[in-house]
C-alpha cells in the first residue's frame, strides 16, 4: 500500500467514521415499544361527523355572496347534514387513523367534508341572523368552533391544522356578531368558549399522536432515516403549524374577552377597568396568552 492510498483511508476514516457509526446505531438500536393502539369508541362520533359532511350538496363556500333567499335554500338542502352532525359528538370522537403510507392522500377527501360541512353551518347561522335571532347565530358559531375541536380528536398534525381552520370560521363569524349580542347571550358565549377552550386537544398531544402514527406507518430504521433526511423541512412545518395552532388559540380566548368585557359594559354601562373585575362574574379566570406564556390584558 502506498502512501498517498494510506493517507487517502485515514482520512476517508476520519470523515465517514461518525456517518458509519450513526448508521449502524439506526440500524441496531431498539427503538421504545410503542403502546398499543387504543381502540375506536364504539359508537365513534367521528364517524358521524364524517357522515354529515359527506351529506353536504351545493356551492357552501360562496356564504359571503348570497343573499337571504339563497341562503334559505341552502340552509333547507343541508339541514339533514347540520341535524346529523348535531349529534356527533354524544359520543367520544377519534380519528380513524390508519398507518400507512398512502393514508395521507385517502385522509384528505375525509377533511374535505369536514371543511364543507363547517361552511354549510355558517350558512344556517347567516339565514338566522338576517332573520334577527342573534342569540340563535351565536350557538351556530359555536357548534362550528365544537366540530373544530371534535374532529381533530386523536388525529396528526393534518388533521390539526384543518381543525383549527374550522374554529377559525366560527370565531370569525362570531367576532362580526358580538355588537348584535345582549348582555346574557354574551354572558352565555364567553362561557361556552371557555370550556371549549379547556377540553381542546393540546399541541403536544397532537405532537404524540404523530410521532406515534410515523413511527408506526415507516417502521423501524425506516422512521429515523427519513426523519434525519427531512428534519429540517419537518421541523420548519412543524413549528408553522404549531405558530397557527397558538394564533388561533389566542383569538379565541381574545373573543372570550370581548364577550364577556361586553356583558360586563352592558350590565354596568361602562367597560371594565381591567380583566380582574371580569372574574368570576363574566370569566372563570383570567386567560393566558398561548404564544407568550403571560396572562392576556384588556384595553377599554
Amino acid at each position: 500500500m502506498t502512501l498517498r492510498t494510506r493517507n487517502r483511508l485515514i482520512t476517508f476514516s476520519i470523515l465517514a467514521g461518525p456517518f458509519i457509526f450513526l448508521l449502524c446505531l439506526l440500524l441496531f438500536w431498539e427503538a421504545e415499544p410503542l403502546p398499543p393502539v387504543p381502540p375506536l369508541p364504539n359508537p365513534n362520533g367521528y364517524d358521524v361527523l364524517m357522515k354529515a359532511g359527506n351529506m353536504v350538496r351545493g356551492d357552501v363556500g360562496n356564504y359571503d355572496e348570497m343573499g337571504q333567499a339563497e341562503l334559505r335554500a341552502m340552509a333547507q338542502t343541508n339541514s339533514a347534514a347540520i341535524r346529523l352532525a348535531r349529534t356527533g359528538w354524544q359520543n367520544e370522537c377519534r380519528v380513524s387513523t390508519q398507518f400507512s403510507e398512502s393514508y395521507m392522500a385517502s385522509h384528505l377527501n375525509e377533511l374535505a367534508a369536514l371543511k364543507r360541512l363547517s361552511q354549510a353551518w355558517v350558512i344556517e347561522a347567516r339565514l338566522v341572523q338576517t332573520e334577527n335571532h342573534s342569540a340563535d347565530a351565536a350557538g351556530n358559531y359555536l357548534e362550528i368552533i365544537h366540530l373544530g375541536n371534535e374532529s381533530v380528536r386523536g388525529g396528526i398534525i393534518m388533521d390539526q391544522l384543518v381543525g383549527t381552520a374550522i374554529e377559525a370560521i366560527g370565531t370569525a363569524n362570531l367576532q362580526r356578531l358580538l355588537p348584535q349580542l345582549k348582555a346574557n347571550s354574551c354572558r352565555e358565549t364567553a362561557a361556552t368558549l371557555e370550556t371549549l377552550d379547556s377540553q381542546r386537544q393540546t399541541w403536544d398531544q397532537v405532537m404524540q399522536q404523530e410521532r406515534d402514527w410515523s413511527r408506526r406507518t415507516f417502521r423501524g430504521t425506516r422512521y429515523e432515516l427519513a426523519r434525519l433526511m427531512t428534519r429540517k423541512s419537518l421541523d420548519k412545518a412543524i413549528a408553522k403549524a404549531e405558530q397557527r395552532f397558538k394564533e388561533q388559540q389566542s383569538k379565541t380566548r381574545r373573543l372570550t374577552i370581548d364577550l364577556a368585557a361586553r356583558a360586563y359594559e352592558l350590565d354596568k354601562g361602562r367597560p371594565p377597568a381591567n380583566l380582574a373585575v371580569l372574574v368570576p362574574d363574566y370569566l372563570k379566570n383570567v386567560p393566558q396568552d398561548p404564544l407568550t406564556g403571560t396572562n392576556m390584558v384588556y384595553s377599554p
